[in-house]
């Protein structure tokens, strides 16, 4: 549960995407930005910058700079796999909107559902 302590500084969520079915998404950036920009226009998150990086032969990286924080994707397609992050300063009451996200997320990639981690951040 989502502490509302002053100390808090949001929540920050890790996931490892595996057994992707849609592999072709690991190599598309350009549907990866639609599926971070469909998440920032849902969750009213306001975008600051857009960075990516193609690998050759394969992979990708791409960061968005968000005012609240940061969603982040580096994408191993030779290992049918992805590790996204998602970090947000916004006050949850819970884990609802990031449980929301990484089921659009799962459903998008095809990826093997498993528990992502959801880490209250704090202020010491």
């Amino acid at each position: 549960m989502f502490s509302n302590n002053q100390n808090t500084s949001g929540k920050h969520m890790i996931c490892d995407l595996t057994n992707i079915k849609n592999t072709e998404l690991l190599n598309d950036n350009t549907k990866i930005k639609e599926l971070f920009d469909n998440i920032c226009k849902k969750y009213n998150y306001t975008i600051l910058n857009r960075m990516e990086h193609i690998f050759e032969p394969q992979g990708i990286t791409i960061l968005y700079l968000l005012s609240e924080s940061h969603i982040s994707i580096h994408t191993f397609p030779e290992r049918n796999y992805a590790a996204l992050d998602i970090y947000t300063c916004r006050e949850y009451e819970n884990n609802n909107i990031y449980e929301e996200i990484y089921e659009y997320i799962i459903k998008e990639f095809k990826a093997k559902k498993e528990e992502p981690i959801i880490i209250d951040r704090n202020f010491f």
